[in-house]
């Protein structure tokens, strides 16, 4: 099997591919954040108006601000708009009268009207003390002035000042952001929204720095002069008094007494409309009117160095993390706590924008599905495809636990072939082809494939791998694929378990009226080679090869000749006789073998009842390897009498009487020699 690739992989070449893909993972989205790629700036502009509209809602507006409104009502009561300026001097000796803080015009005046309404209208603003004028500016990209429409001279000399209007929407027209300050002619010009702030809090001037403009006590967070809007609410948040009727004198003045009111059309027909996040359709001297009462109520948005500090370790976070969980829990499963974490993070946003921080919505979500794709994707093609080849070459004979274990640890078992430490079993039925006579293939074929899966799960249960059947045997052992340290004490448990369950079955059978067998065994611990053996792309399959099989499957044979159901070998005996009993039966010297091997048979648990015929047993072998014949016939004449059908006490009956007659060499060491497989 070619594996050249994923072995290359495993270790410390694993770890490095993984590490330089989830460097990859949150590159390329912070390379995306630090060139404001536009695609994916238009969808983070976009939710920084979801959470005004749809999550956060209105707020309470500042209680200094109000609208004098250019409305339909007064359009229809006082004439088509524009309006001559005669009608603005009554309007601000009515509002002087009811005595507003200041008045700050969302219009302007250019173009001369007659000397006398000009004059007129001048010394009215002159008059009020409180009047501040518009101005708008044309500029270019970079904000350089081109241009500039403002009101008449003579007019806006009689204010006590000027603020500029312009609102530069986004690429989708939509306006987030304020510019403060535009420079003209050498000087600064605050907005109309700075100058009505700057009225309630009674200063004539401001700082600007780099990052901050600073109006007494207050500092607006800003980058190149703009600040952004924190949207109060949809149009009509703040209230709204007719010009109609604060000129015909229909307005309580308590309800304008000290407020800093913004003039500007609210008519749908005079087309001063802007898009916001509330709305398509807001009037732009509502706009301005927000701008002052973030200054005033200190509800800025940052957008900041720690803002942007923030979005990049949230990017690297939410990647590695991604890419992680990736890495330890398969696709299906990575999926929905991707989402879940996505969640939860924009759910961090708005909690940190209801306290005034704009942090990235897009980009970290974007970084963890990145690495959701990219380890995901790296997990499928590359590490679960080691996971599905560990399944599909193991799942027809490996326990499911261990099949779960291969898939999370696949560098634990050497698919070219590797030295274990194992234990092995192999069974048989006991007459069989006798069996086999008796009935037809139907009924043969049903009962064996309800006895072999009935051991097969018992096997299961025990952690054990399935190797193969062998017509009506099984091939079983534990310690491979992957490493057991109590690989022999979990097969002698799974010896007791099977005798159990073909007792049930046996017990099954008989009540059913149907002949019953029973099953024998051999079991051996040692060294194996364990790997795939056969053709490449043919027919191969992963198996255990060596002597201590041969031994295994020499001992089920054997076990036969003994008359016991299980025949255990010395190795296994070695490191199981603290946790089970055993009879010691023989040592034996197999065909074709040199060494000999002491066998035994499985006689329980050393909680269960002692077992007197194997005290006895043990006393008559000594005897028996002492050369002492007639006592040990003696012996094992007796046992044979309370126990008529225990093979090996008329085993070694006939050995003594044999003896006794042909005694051995000198040189005998009480191994039995077998002539049989």
């Amino acid at each position: 099997m070619r594996l050249s690739a994923n072995k290359y992989l495993r270790g410390k070449g694993m770890k490095a591919v993984q590490f330089l893909l989830a460097f990859i993972s949150v590159y390329v989205v912070t390379a995306l954040y630090y060139n404001q790629n536009l695609f994916l700036e238009s969808f983070e502009a976009k939710t920084y108006d979801l959470r005004f509209k749809s999550w956060r809602g209105p707020l309470l507006p500042h209680a200094d601000i109000g609208i004098v409104a250019i409305d339909e009502k007064s359009v229809a009561e006082l004439g088509r708009f524009p309006w001559t300026r005669s009608q603005y001097g009554p309007l601000l000796e009515q509002l002087s009268k009811a005595g507003a803080k200041a008045v700050l015009f969302d219009a302007f005046f250019p173009e001369r009207e007659t000397v006398a309404i000009d004059k007129a209208f001048a010394a009215a603003v002159k008059k009020a003390g409180n009047v501040v004028l518009a101005v708008a500016f044309d500029v270019d990209k970079e904000f350089h002035v081109t241009g500039t429409t403002r009101t008449l001279p003579e007019i806006e000399r009689a204010a006590t000042g000027i603020g500029h209007i312009n609102l530069s929407p986004e690429e989708d027209g939509v306006i987030r952001r304020n510019k403060l300050l535009i420079e003209m002619d050498g000087k600064l010009v605050p907005a109309l929204g700075l100058k009505g702030a700057m009225a309630v809090l009674d200063k004539k001037e401001f700082i600007p720095d780099e990052f901050d403009i600073q109006v007494g006590e207050r500092h607006i967070p800003v980058k190149d002069n703009s600040m952004w809007i924190n949207y109060t609410g949809p149009p009509g948040i703040y209230p709204r008094f007719s010009v109609t009727d604060i000129v015909h004198g229909r307005i309580n003045p308590a309800l304008l007494r000290g407020k800093v009111l913004f003039v500007g059309a609210t008519a749908l027909g005079i087309y001063d409309m802007r898009v916001t996040p509330f709305s398509g359709t807001t009037p732009g001297v509502e706009v301005h009117a927000t701008v002052a009462d973030n200054i005033l109520s200190g509800r800025f948005i940052h957008q900041t160095g720690l803002e942007a500090l923030l979005d990049i370790s949230l990017i690297v976070i939410m990647g590695l993390l991604t890419f992680y969980l990736t890495q330890r829990i398969r696709l299906y499963g990575a999926i929905p706590v991707t989402i879940l974490l996505s969640s939860g993070y924009i759910w961090l946003t708005y909690q940190l924008f209801l306290q005034g921080h704009w942090v990235s919505m897009i980009y970290p979500p974007l970084a963890a599905f990145t690495a959701l794709l990219i380890g995901g994707s790296f997990r499928y093609l590359v590490l679960e495809r080691s996971a599905r080849m560990m399944r599909t070459m193991f799942s027809s004979y490996l326990s499911p636990k261990l099949v779960a274990r291969l898939e999370k640890e696949p560098d634990a078992v050497k698919i070219g072939g590797d030295n274990k430490e194992i234990t092995i079993l192999f069974t048989d039925v006991k007459g069989f082809t006798a069996f086999s006579e008796r009935h037809t293939p139907q009924e043969v074929v049903t009962r064996l494939n309800e006895y072999l899966g009935a051991m097969v799960r018992v096997i299961e249960r025990w952690d054990g791998s399935v190797d193969k059947f062998i017509g009506d045997g099984i091939m079983a052992y534990w310690g491979a694929p992957l490493a057991q340290t109590d690989h022999a004490k979990l097969a002698m448990a799974c010896i007791l378990d099977m005798k159990k369950t073909m007792a049930a079955l046996h017990a099954q059978w008989l009540t059913e009226g149907i002949e019953p067998f029973i099953i024998r065994g051999g079991v051996q611990s040692g060294e194996v080679v364990a790997g795939n053996i056969g053709l490449h792309g043919k027919k191969m399959e992963y198996t255990v090869i060596g002597d201590t099989v041969n031994q295994a499957a020499r001992l089920e044979g054997t076990a036969k000749y003994y008359g016991v159901d299980f025949l255990v070998g010395w190795n296994t005996y070695q490191v199981t006789r603290d946790t089970y009993s055993y009879r010691e039966l023989d040592t034996i010297r197999m065909l074709g073998k040199q060494q000999p091997v002491a066998v035994y048979e499985l006689t329980g648990l050393p909680s269960d009842q002692r077992n007197e015929l194997t005290e006895q047993f043990g006393v008559a072998l000594a005897l028996y390897r002492a050369r002492k014949w007639a006592e040990a016939k003696e012996y094992f004449s007796s046992m044979l009498l309370a126990h008529p059908a225990d093979q090996p006490c008329k085993i070694y009956i006939e050995r003594c009487l044999y003896f006794m007659q042909f005694p051995p060499a000198a040189d005998w060491d009480g191994v039995f020699n077998r002539v049989d497989k």
